[in-house]
């Protein structure tokens, strides 16, 4: 064998007992002992992501996410102090007779213990909700309209036939929700929110900062964005509303004749077909087109692009404009 192989397999054994023998002498004053710390003590689960609510984007508990919507319409007019608005994940807006306004508030994620004053039922209110299934808390309504409320296959109730859902008058949305069928669904999202720092839109997008509505016969209304709040702020009635949107989609207007009880004309948003959109939300507003085919179809509001528009997450308001209004953004 090579002797200097030889040499080198000795040096190496003695190397190794060397350093084993080293192991095992006893650690200078000062030394700490390295202990197995075996295996590592698991972390705390994550907390686990809420679900979003369906109409306004925002995170909610399980059981509310997956709860029925309840509907109230009412109508406002310049000296109404309307109730319960700042709850609703919904709300939308026809321009009605006698300069008033007829709203149809949507709850879903959050409840109102009151909303008022509340209003008769109208075709606006029956074929803008029909696709979100709701439970509708409403003051009757001529036989005409409450005939297309039976044929809609909605649900609800009047102050004649529970009272208890309409304390004082006006609506409570939890008395109404206790009021409902069992087995109520969730309602359909109809708007598709934004991711953080996403654009409202493709195209056509510009910075906003007001936006007015001004509809024959009825006082312009104005929303003004509030950066400290990121909400858009408008007056309706004598009270401020805020909102993360706000929705213009332009329509014809008919006018519709009631015979009974009594005789007489309003007018009425045409809600099914297509046409112009303006939406505002953050600090920009969005060119659109909207379009809805039927009832039980939803609203699809489309940028210049072809794309869905996506406002903020939060509640929005959605002003149906004849379209002689005039609509401007600045």
């Amino acid at each position: 064998m090579n002797r200097r192989r030889v040499l080198g397999n000795t040096l190496a054994v003695a190397l190794v007992a060397a350093l084993g023998a080293g192991c095992a002498e006893e650690q200078p004053p000062g030394a700490t002992d390295l202990v197995d710390p075996g295996s590592p003590a698991p972390r705390p689960s994550p907390t686990p992501s809420l679900p979003a609510a369906p109409l306004s984007g925002k995170p909610v508990a399980e059981a509310v996410a997956g709860r029925q919507a309840v509907v109230v319409p009412l109508r406002v007019t310049a000296g109404t102090s309307p109730v319960g608005l700042a709850e609703a994940d919904l709300v939308y807006q026809e321009f009605a007779e006698s300069e008033s306004l007829h709203l149809t508030a949507v709850y879903q994620s959050r409840d109102a213990a009151r909303v008022g004053p509340v209003a008769e039922i109208r075709p606006v209110d029956i074929r803008t909700v029909g696709v979100l299934r709701p439970f509708v808390g409403y003051a009757g309504g001529p036989t005409g309209f409450l005939n297309q409320f039976a044929a809609a296959e909605l649900e609800g109730v009047t102050p004649a036939q529970r009272a208890a859902a309409f304390p004082s008058g006006q609506a409570s949305t939890a008395a109404l929700r206790q009021a409902a069928p069992k087995g109520g669904a969730a309602p359909t999202q109809v708007l598709d929110h934004a991711a953080p720092g996403a654009p409202l839109g493709s195209q056509g997008v510009s910075p906003a900062g007001k936006l007015t509505v001004a509809a024959p016969g009825h006082p312009t209304q104005t929303w003004a964005y509030d950066a400290a709040s990121s909400s858009w702020r408008g007056k309706i009635g004598k009270v401020t509303v805020s909102v993360a949107s706000v929705v213009v989609l332009t329509m014809e207007y008919r006018t519709l004749t009631v015979r009974k009880p009594s005789h007489r004309s309003l007018p009425g948003a045409n809600v099914y077909g297509s046409g112009a959109a303006l939406v505002v939300s953050g600090p920009s507003s969005a060119k659109a087109r909207w379009s809805k085919p039927g009832q039980r179809l939803v609203c699809n509001i489309t940028d210049e692009g072809g794309f869905q528009v996506r406002p903020q997450p939060g509640p929005a308001w959605v002003i149906y404009a004849p379209k002689n209004a005039k609509v401007s953004v600045t």
